[in-house]
C-alpha cells in the first residue's frame, strides 16, 4: 500500500502498488498533453515498457533509418525496451530489457523520482499475510531544489504574515484593555464652576 502526501501533508492518493501509482502519474502527465501544456517539453514524465513482441510490432510501423542504435540493438536481439522521460521530452532514456534487468526496480525508481521532483512524501506499508503486523517503510523523497526555495519563500511569507497578525492582535487587545479600564474606572470628577475667592 502506497500513500502519497504533498509538503502541506495533504493526501494526494492511496495506491495498492507501484503499477497503480504509475497509472496515476501517467494520467497526470497525459492531461498535460491534452491541455497543450506550455511547459510540456520541460516537465514531461513518462515510463513505458515494451515487451519483445510489442516492441517488434511498434518497430514495424517506423520507417527504416529512423530507428536509434539502442532500438536497433533491442530489435536484433529480440529484447524488450524501456523508455523513460524524466522532465525533458527531448532527453529520453532507452534501455534494452535483458533477462537480468528488473523492470520493477526501474518502475519503482521512476515513481520515487517523480514524487521527489514534486516535493511529495511517499509512505509504503508492507503487510505480510503470515503475520498480522504491518511494517511501515517511509520513503522521504528529498525535496527538489526549486521546491525547497518555494517552500522557504512560503515559510518566510507565513512568518511575516504571522508577525503582522500578531501585532494587529496585540494592538486590538490593548485597545480593548484600555476600553475596559475606562469603562470600569471611576468617572472623572464633574467640572464645577469656581467658587468666590477661587481663581
Amino acid at each position: 500500500m502506497l500513500r502519497i502526501f504533498d509538503y502541506h501533508k495533504k493526501s494526494i492518493g492511496v495506491f495498492n502498488d507501484y503499477d497503480a501509482l504509475l497509472g496515476f502519474i501517467t494520467s497526470v502527465e497525459n492531461e498535460k498533453v491534452l491541455e497543450g501544456h506550455a511547459a510540456l517539453g520541460l516537465g514531461y514524465w513518462a515510463f513505458a515498457y515494451y515487451p519483445p513482441a510489442k516492441f517488434k510490432h511498434v518497430c514495424a510501423w517506423i520507417k527504416p533509418g529512423f530507428l536509434k542504435p539502442v532500438q536497433l540493438k533491442a530489435l536484433e536481439q529480440e529484447l524488450g525496451l524501456l523508455e523513460i522521460y524524466r522532465g525533458n521530452s527531448a532527453a529520453v532514456q532507452e534501455i534494452p530489457v535483458t533477462p537480468d534487468l528488473d523492470v520493477e526496480d526501474f518502475k519503482k525508481k521512476f515513481c520515487l523520482d517523480y514524487c521527489r521532483q514534486r516535493g511529495w512524501r511517499l509512505i509504503e506499508t508492507l503487510g505480510h499475510k503470515s503475520s498480522q503486523q504491518t511494517h511501515v517503510v517511509e520513503r522521504r523523497c528529498a525535496v527538489h531544489p526549486h521546491t525547497r526555495k518555494s517552500r522557504l519563500a512560503q515559510m518566510t511569507l507565513n512568518n511575516v504574515r504571522g508577525r503582522r497578525m500578531r501585532a494587529e492582535l496585540d494592538s486590538r487587545i490593548e485597545r480593548l484593555r484600555q476600553k475596559h479600564l475606562a469603562a470600569n474606572s471611576l468617572p472623572p470628577p464633574a467640572h464645577t464652576p469656581p467658587q468666590k475667592g477661587e481663581f
